[in-house]
C-alpha cells in the first residue's frame, strides 16, 4: 500500500482545483476515476466546462452498477445526437470509429467480485437489444446515443464495428486473481456473441496505475529511450538544451504509448493537427514502415519535441515533461504499426528534442513546425495575433477582477497549482458562449468551434473588436458553472445554459453595442459586470432568468402548441426567450434589434481590403473590399471623406448597409470608417 498515499494526494489536487471537497469522497473518487480515464481518450475534454464531466458521471441510484459512461466517435466523446451528426457530416474518410467506454470505481482497498459481476451486469444489458435492469436519466440519456449509434442510417458509416473497453478501477494492489480474471473473460465472450461490436477489452486498475495514468494526462511524467546517434544544435537564446537524435521505432513507442498499449493523446496537444486516420499520406507512412523501413528516415520529416528538461547518458536520453508539437501523424502511424505487430525496430526517425520553459519559444515553435502543414486556417485560429492579445487582456484585466485563464494552448496552465480549473476557458468554450450569449444564438452554440468559427468568420475574435465583450463572455460562463454546483436547479438548464447566458445579458443590458465601438461596448460590459460581482445580485438575477426560462418553455408547450423535442436547436426558440425577457424587464428593446438576422437593414463593422477601384461612366469611383462569401461593393458618392484613387490594396475598417428596397442589384454596399 505505499502507493496510496501518492494517488490520494493526486485526488486531493483534483478535488480541490475542481472545488468537489463538500462532496462524499465515493462520488468525487468516482469523478476524478472518469476524468483520469476519459482524459486519457480525449485529453481536452474537460476543460473548463464541467458539463461533459457531469454527463459522463453515472453513478447514483439505477446506475446499473456503471459509474461512467463514454461513447466516442472518431476519438470525440459526444453527448448530443446533433455532436454525432457534425462529426459525420465533417469526417472526411466519410467513416467513423465508435467505441464505448466504462468504468467502475471503488474507494476500496481491494477488488470485489460481487461488485465486478454487478459491472459486467450492467455493461451487457446496456450494450444488449433487450434491457431489463432499471435505469437513471444519466444512463438513459447515453442509452439513446448508443441506439442512435446503432440506427441502419448510422451503421453504413461505420468504419469497423464498434469496440468496448471496460475499466474497473480500484485503491488497492491487482494481484491477477484468477475469479475476476474468469469473469473478464467470460464477458468478453458475451460480447462477442452479440456479432455487433469488434472487440473487448478488459482493463483491472489498481492505485499505482491510476496514478501512472494521472501523471500521463498530466504530462508530468519521463521516459528513458535509447538512441544511435545523436548531436547539439545551435545555441538560442531562451533554450536549455536542444540536440537531433536517430530513434529508432521501437524506442519512440516507449515514448508515445503506455503500458497498456493506449497512445499518450495528451503529448499531442500542441499539435496544430490530430491524427487524420487513414488517408493517401498516412497510408505511404504505413506501406514505408512494411516494405522499405530503412528509408523511413529520408522519406518523413521526423518529429519535433519540446520539454521541460533531458538527460543524455551515453546513448540514453531521459526526457522529462514530453510534448509533441511536430510528427502527430508520424507518430499515429508507428503506434498502428505497432498494434499490427510490424518491426519497428528497423525503423530510423530523425528526433529534434528541444528543451525550454520558455512560453514565447515553445509558441514560436509550435507555430515555425506546423506552418508547412496546414490544413485548415481555422487549426491556427488560436495562434493568432489577436488571440495572443486576448490571452494578454485576460492576464491584465483579471488583476482587479475576477481570475479568468484563457487557456490558448490546450493545457498550457496545467503545472501551476494555484491556477483551478475553475478560473479557465478554452477557444472553445469561449467561442460557444460568446456565439450564444453575445450574438444571440445559442441555438447554434453547441455546435464545434471549427463550424462556428466558419459560420461566424467576420462577426468574432476581430483585430477591431474590445476585448472586454470576450472576457465578459468567460466570467459570466463560470459564475453560473458555479452557480449550478451549488444549487439544486432544474435538470433542463444544463442543456440551455447558452439559451440562459444570453437571457441574462439580454435583462441587464438590452442590445448589444458593436464590438468595434469600444467605448460603447465596454461601457455595456461593465453594467453586466456591476451585477456579476455582487454575490446577492447574481444569485437573485440567476434564479429568476432560470424561473423565466421554465415558464417560458412551459408556454412554448401549452400556448404556443410547440413541441419541446429540438427546441435547444431552434432560432425561434430563441427569439421566443427574448421576448420574454424584453417583456418582463420592460427594456423597449425589439427582437429584431436583439437578433439583427431578423431585421431589414442590417449594420456592422469589418475589416477588409479594397481590392480594386474603377471609374464609372459619369467619373465617379467605386470598387470592391475583401469579404466572405462575397466581396462588399463600395462607391465614393457613399464615402465622400475618402479618397478613391489611392485607395487599392489599403485595409480598411467598413460598415455594410443592407437596403432590400434598392432598386438595382446591389443590395448591401460598405460603408467606410478609416483606413488601417
Amino acid at each position: 500500500m505505499q502507493v496510496e498515499p501518492i494517488i490520494n494526494a493526486r485526488f486531493k489536487q483534483f478535488r480541490q482545483k475542481n472545488e468537489l471537497e463538500n462532496i462524499q469522497d465515493s462520488l468525487a473518487f468516482e469523478k476524478f476515476v472518469n476524468y483520469t480515464i476519459y482524459t486519457l481518450h480525449q485529453p481536452d475534454a474537460f476543460t473548463a466546462d464541467s458539463e461533459l464531466l457531469d454527463f459522463v458521471s453515472v453513478g447514483g441510484s439505477n446506475d446499473m452498477g456503471i459509474d461512467g459512461i463514454a461513447i466516442k466517435v472518431d476519438d470525440i466523446i459526444v453527448k448530443s445526437k446533433s455532436e454525432i451528426d457534425d462529426i459525420v457530416k465533417f469526417n472526411r474518410s466519410k467513416r467513423i470509429n465508435v467505441e464505448f467506454i466504462f468504468v467502475q470505481s471503488k474507494y476500496k482497498t481491494h477488488f470485489d467480485k460481487g461488485e465486478l459481476n454487478n459491472f459486467v451486469d450492467g455493461v451487457r444489458d446496456f450494450l444488449s437489444d433487450i434491457h431489463n435492469f432499471p435505469m437513471n436519466e444519466n444512463v438513459k440519456e447515453h442509452l439513446q446515443l448508443k441506439e442512435y449509434l446503432l440506427s441502419d442510417d448510422l451503421t453504413i458509416m461505420w468504419e469497423n464495428n464498434p469496440k468496448v473497453t471496460l475499466y474497473y478501477v480500484g485503491m488497492g494492489r491487482w494481484k491477477e486473481p484468477a475469479d475476476l480474471i474468469g469473469v473478464s473473460k467470460q464477458f468478453e465472450q458475451d460480447i462477442e456473441r452479440l456479432n455487433i461490436y469488434s472487440s473487448s477489452d478488459f482493463k483491472f486498475i489498481d492505485s499505482n496505475e491510476l496514478k501512472v495514468i494521472y501523471d500521463s494526462i498530466q504530462n508530468t511524467f519521463s521516459e528513458t529511450i535509447d538512441t544511435r546517434h545523436s548531436m547539439p544544435l545551435t545555441d538560442v537564446n531562451g533554450v536549455t538544451n536542444s540536440c537531433l537524435a536517430i530513434v529508432f521505432g521501437n524506442e519512440l513507442l516507449k515514448l508515445i504509448s503506455t503500458e497498456d498499449g493506449i497512445i499518450r493523446k495528451s503529448l499531442f496537444n500542441d499539435n496544430v493537427r490530430d491524427f487524420q486516420g487513414v488517408n493517401p499520406v498516412n497510408s505511404e507512412i504505413e506501406e514505408t514502415i512494411k516494405s522499405t523501413p530503412e528509408k523511413f528516415i529520408v522519406l518523413n520529416n521526423g518529429i519535433t519535441i519540446v520539454c521541460d528538461e533531458y538527460k543524455q547518458n551515453n546513448t540514453k536520453l531521459t526526457i522529462i515533461n514530453p510534448q509533441i508539437v511536430n510528427g502527430c501523424q508520424t507518430s499515429h502511424m508507428l503506434f498502428e504499426a505497432s498494434k499490427k505487430s510490424l518491426d519497428l525496430t528497423r525503423v530510423p526517425i530523425s528526433v529534434r528534442l528541444i528543451s525550454t520553459t520558455n512560453q514565447e519559444i515553445v509558441n514560436d515553435i509550435v507555430r515555425g513546425t506546423n506552418r508547412q502543414n496546414i490544413v485548415l486556417e481555422e487549426a491556427f485560429e488560436s495562434t493568432k495575433k489577436f488571440h495572443k492579445d486576448l490571452e494578454e487582456f485576460f492576464n491584465a484585466y483579471s488583476k482587479d477582477h475576477d481570475k479568468i485563464y484563457y487557456e490558448r494552448r490546450s493545457k498550457q496552465y496545467q503545472h501551476n497549482p494555484t491556477i483551478k480549473q475553475t478560473q479557465k476557458v478554452n477557444l472553445r468554450v469561449l467561442t460557444q458562449y460568446f456565439v450564444g450569449a453575445f450574438l444571440n444564438s445559442p441555438h447554434s452554440a453547441h455546435r464545434h468551434e471549427s463550424i462556428l468559427l466558419k459560420d461566424n468568420k467576420n462577426k468574432i475574435y476581430q483585430d477591431f473588436h474590445s476585448k472586454l465583450p470576450y472576457f465578459v463572455t468567460a466570467q459570466i460562463f463560470l459564475k453560473f458553472e458555479k452557480y449550478i454546483r451549488e444549487n439544486n436547479v432544474h435538470r433542463l438548464i444544463k442543456n440551455y445554459k447558452p439559451h440562459i447566458l444570453m437571457m441574462v445579458r439580454q435583462s441587464i443590458g438590452g442590445y448589444v453595442p458593436l464590438f468595434s465601438k469600444e467605448n460603447e461596448i465596454d461601457k455595456y460590459c461593465e453594467r453586466i459586470q456591476d451585477l456579476l460581482m455582487d454575490d446577492n445580485k447574481r444569485e437573485e438575477k440567476f434564479k429568476e432568468i432560470i424561473e423565466l426560462f421554465l415558464l417560458s418553455i412551459e408556454k412554448w408547450e401549452t400556448e404556443l402548441g410547440k413541441s419541446k423535442r429540438g427546441t435547444k436547436d431552434v432560432e425561434a426558440f430563441t427569439k421566443h426567450l427574448l421576448e420574454a425577457v424584453n417583456f418582463k424587464f420592460q427594456n423597449k428593446i425589439n427582437v429584431s434589434d436583439a437578433i439583427p438576422e431578423l431585421t431589414n437593414t442590417v449594420e456592422t463593422t469589418f475589416l477588409g481590403e479594397v481590392l480594386n477601384v474603377i471609374k464609372d461612366k459619369y467619373g465617379a469611383h467605386y470598387g470592391f473590399i475583401s469579404k466572405a462569401p462575397e466581396n462588399i461593393f463600395v462607391h465614393s458618392k457613399d464615402n465622400v471623406d475618402f479618397d478613391f484613387q489611392n485607395l487599392k490594396g489599403k485595409k480598411v475598417l467598413f460598415e455594410i448597409k443592407h437596403d432590400p428596397k434598392s432598386k438595382t442589384s446591389i443590395k448591401s454596399k460598405g460603408v467606410l470608417l478609416k483606413i488601417i
